[in-house]
């Protein structure tokens, strides 16, 4: 995570204002705190399982995974925080992270992540994933858990950004139970917006909390999920062993070899992705709005 901050402009006005008196400049001191944090990195940190900054390479920063295989355009760009991936029709997929690759390391999460989409396909076009975390043996194109969006229904020209949520979970019975949600209006249960988010920077955030049984999908700090509620569904236990993918569903072409071949409706990403945060618990909202204004701050 980069801020670049000339600490001796700051402490010259510093110093200007004090009329010369002792003023302390210290690093952490030379901005002002945002919501209680002085950079993302504080928020939640005790849960933080799983951290890409894609600043200087794209290693998971915690475990220092690098990514097993790149497909298609993978490169580096101005990001939100520092600099971010760029895929062009690419994928980045990883091996195994022990921190995200039992059955009940997310029974509940958050992912957090930024992410700037410019162009769609249009209407009956494509589909579009940033992060999965696919198991290596899946037999669908479906992760455990998957930031997703539906920019084929949209036009080029538009600037709703229709992001959905995606979990699977392995049930008591054996069985498997996959569970969405997407940001729409007046659909559901009556709670959605449309989330004018396409063609710059947004923060998209999805939560899981068990307990409640909602699947909360915020755009800009903005919860703007339409079908939340999910019914009786328990705590996620995942399919393992699993690898985080950013830039694609599962497909033999990214060498998950039992989910086969690619649809025409869900190409590898065209997107930026910048700071993705894994946590292993529901981030209160004091905090997505957080990670919101000071990611917003460049922090």
């Amino acid at each position: 995570m980069k801020k670049k901050i000339n600490y001796l402009l700051v402490c010259a006005a510093a110093l200007a204002v004090s009329g010369g008196a002792f003023v302390s400049c210290s690093k952490d001191e030379a901005l002002p705190a945002i919501d209680g944090y002085n950079n993302s990195n504080e928020v939640g940190a005790a849960n933080l399982v799983a951290h890409w900054t894609f600043d200087s390479d794209n290693k998971e920063a915690i475990s220092g995974t690098a990514p097993s295989n790149t497909y298609g355009t993978v490169g580096s760009t101005t990001g939100q925080i520092g600099n971010a991936l760029q895929l062009t029709k690419g994928a980045l997929v990883y091996p195994p992270i022990t921190k995200i690759n039992t059955a009940d390391a997310l029974p509940n999460f958050t992912v957090s992540m930024w992410v700037n989409v410019k162009d769609t396909k249009g209407a009956g076009g494509a589909f579009t994933a940033f992060f999965q975390i696919i198991p290596t043996n899946v037999a669908d194109i479906w992760g455990n858990v998957g930031a997703l969006a539906e920019t084929g229904r949209h036009l080029p020209a538009s600037d709703t950004l229709e992001l959905k949520n995606y979990l699977n979970t392995t049930m008591p019975d054996n069985t498997q139970s996959g569970q969405d949600n997407i940001a729409q209006k007046n659909t559901g249960d009556g709670t959605g917006a449309w989330f004018l988010g396409a063609k710059k920077w947004i923060h998209y955030v999805m939560t899981w909390d068990a307990s409640t049984h909602k699947f909360e999908v915020y755009g800009n700090g903005v919860a703007v999920g339409a079908y939340t509620v999910r019914g009786t569904t328990p705590a996620l236990k995942m399919r393992v062993p699993a690898q985080a993918v950013f830039g694609s569903l599962a497909a033999t072409d990214i060498d998950f070899a039992n989910a086969g071949v690619r649809g025409d409706w869900y190409p590898m990403a065209t997107a930026s992705i910048d700071d993705v945060r894994v946590f292993n618990t529901v981030l209160a909202q004091k905090d997505i709005t957080a990670l919101f204004n000071l990611g917003t701050a460049s922090r």
